[in-house]
């Protein structure tokens, strides 16, 4: 029988963590370790938390001290896990009643991938919509999700040895994005099966997400450093791949950012950078940036933010 390593980092979700967790003692599946990780929660969470691992003794519990993100709450599950796979149960989330013999079915049936990618109730009509996943059993592989063919969320299922050696970047605490491509990589092939075993509940105020609006100067520095890294990580992947457009795409998008933070010696080196590949900034970018309209620059993107993730938001 497969061992599963399931993880669930959590703040302040004293509403919904039982639901969570009642998802998982109910599985009818006996190979199952369940790292919780509190984040540093500040409500009853805790309290909930510990009534289960009393009864649970497969239930493994950490708790943070202070608040580090869900990124550090993942590395501290992954590095000490034991399961032959890994599976990321965010706590607005849970399974449906038969998730894991229906994962295990699949990994025994098809057991040549290190990375298992299965359906996520709200994703459907992406799932349905999307050419490349019309069907019901797919192999993905790294050039799909680079190129954005591709893209969002599914219900990872990695194997330990894959995942263990990539940790994710605490300093950004979200943009576990730029991690799974680094996974995807590594691993160059998944399997994926439009089966939906995690249900999700969607647009939460408290939602970790909400983190990426560019609505202040941190937010914008993280996904500034997040975009860079991806640049630096993967743009000989995305010429080999044909995705020139969107390499383009991220390297404006950065050299913005750069403007709008005031990295123009940072820009500069983007520029050089960029150059080498034989790509150019556009001319109207360099103005912007060599007249040190960065501030002008930072206050319309958040003032553009604002509108887009309030104004236009659906009810």
């Amino acid at each position: 029988m497969i061992s599963f390593t399931i993880i669930t980092p959590v703040f302040n979700r004293e509403d919904c963590i039982g639901r969570c967790i009642e998802s998982v003692v109910r599985q009818n599946y006996p190979a199952t370790e369940y790292w919780i990780v509190n984040d540093g929660s500040t409500d009853m969470t805790d309290v909930l938390v510990e009534s289960y691992v009393k009864q649970y003794p497969y239930i493994k519990y950490h708790k943070f001290t202070k608040n580090r993100g869900v990124n550090a709450a993942r590395n501290y599950a992954i590095q000490n896990s034991t399961g032959d796979f890994i599976i990321f149960l965010d706590s607005d989330d849970f399974f449906t009643g038969d998730a894991l013999n229906t994962i295990q079915k699949q990994i025994l049936s098809h057991p040549d991938y290190l990375h298992y990618l299965f359906a996520q109730d709200d994703r459907m009509d992406y799932y349905n919509q999307n050419p490349i996943l019309k069907n019901e059993l797919v192999e993905l592989s790294f050039p799909e999700f680079l190129s954005g063919k591709v893209s969002g969320d599914f219900a990872h299922i990695m194997s330990r040895t894959l995942i263990q050696p990539f940790p994710f970047d605490e300093k950004l605490r979200i943009y576990e994005a730029l991690n799974f491509l680094r996974i995807f990589k590594a691993g160059k092939k998944q399997l994926f099966s439009k089966k939906i075993v995690v249900m999700r509940e969607r647009n939460r105020f408290d939602s970790a997400t909400k983190e990426s609006l560019l609505n202040n100067k941190k937010a914008m520095t993280n996904q500034y450093l997040a975009l860079k890294e991806t640049i630096f990580l993967f743009a000989e992947d995305y010429l080999n791949v044909h995705a020139k457009d969107i390499l383009i795409g991220q390297i404006k998008r950065v050299y913005l950012f750069g403007t709008a933070l005031g990295y123009y010696r940072e820009n500069k080196c983007l520029e050089t950078f960029a150059k080498k590949l034989g790509l150019k900034i556009p001319e109207i970018y360099r103005i912007i940036d060599r007249l040190k309209l960065g501030f002008l620059l930072r206050n319309g993107i958040f003032g553009y933010s604002l509108i887009k993730n309030t104004i236009f938001q659906p009810v």
